[in-house]
């Protein structure tokens, strides 16, 4: 097989795919549009012994300055159906959603047509298939099904009950999510445009969203939540570079201007560090970290 494939890039800056504009190059870079075109590129890069990363929406991710290596890969415009499949009048909707679409789009359609139980998910930035990796505010639960394609270009089906949710986790094999099945229970639509508008109130009021980040950099302990421990740490504007702990909300670790991914680690360690001497807890990142300089978060 030829190297590169037709649309892969060399040396494509990452800082321009993620939310926290921060990380070096990817060694080969690429945008397939169809589920063909990604089975293509997955099976040439294992035929190549070529690691392969997934950046998604680049909205829970820090890249290292370094850049990664091998193939990274960031699904394209055909991956942004959404696909209603139930009549208005069922009780739930039934809807196939690609990975790569929006969030935020698939909250806007839960306006439109009565999607309910949707609000968690107001302001919530990055891609449907991320959230579903991370099981975030609880995604979980309106999956039916989806398509996970291995990273060695196998496709497989895989149900809800397969996925195990739980807090920040699914049981997923290394792979990448290509379309999601969604059973939402249903709404008045007044009644759903209200709740979500509400949450994003709720969400603006308290969370970091005027400077790049990566959203929340630790998992909340159990029975407590990361950004409480910081703050009382008395760690709130804490900076390391251009790294700086927010003051919003104290699990939001900022960019306030040209921070590396080595300011963010550092400060980082500092808040684990401190915390731990502070309630004896060691915070568990829920950033995700590629590339290298990982040992130590």
């Amino acid at each position: 097989m030829s190297w590169p494939p037709t649309g892969v890039r060399r040396a494509e800056s990452l800082a321009n795919h993620t939310s926290f504009r921060i990380g070096g190059p990817a060694e080969w870079f690429a945008e397939p549009s169809t589920v063909e075109d990604l089975i293509a590129l997955l099976r040439s890069a294992a035929h190549r012994d070529t690691p392969v990363s997934v950046i998604g929406g680049g909205t829970n991710s820090l890249v290292a300055d370094r850049g990664i290596h091998g193939l990274v890969l960031r699904l394209g415009r055909g991956f942004r159906m959404v696909e209603p499949l139930s009549d208005a009048q069922d009780d739930h909707a039934r809807v196939r959603c690609g990975a790569a679409v929006v969030t935020q789009r698939l909250v806007s359609l839960a306006c439109q047509h009565g999607w309910g139980d949707l609000e968690a998910l107001a302001g919530l930035p990055g891609q449907v298939g991320g959230a579903v990796v991370m099981n975030a505010q609880n995604i979980g639960q309106f999956v039916e099904r989806l398509t996970l394609v291995s990273l060695g270009g196998d496709v497989e089906q895989l149900t809800s009950a397969q996925m195990q949710f739980a807090y920040r986790y699914t049981a997923l094999k290394p792979g990448i999510i290509t379309d999601v099945m969604f059973r939402f229970p249903r709404a008045p639509v007044g009644v759903s445009a209200d709740r979500i508008h509400q949450a994003l109130c709720r969400r603006n009021d308290s969370q970091e969203t005027r400077l790049p980040s990566a959203g929340c950099a630790f998992k909340n302990p159990p029975g407590t939540s990361a950004g409480r421990l910081i703050d009382q740490a008395g760690l709130k504007g804490t900076r390391i570079g251009d790294a700086r702990v927010s003051g919003r909300h104290a699990n939001f670790i900022v960019n306030v201007g040209q921070a590396t991914c080595d300011d963010v680690v550092s400060l980082m360690e500092h808040i684990q560090r401190r915390v731990v001497q502070r309630f004896g807890v060691r915070l568990e990142p829920e950033v995700r970290l590629f590339g290298e300089r990982w040992d130590h978060v």
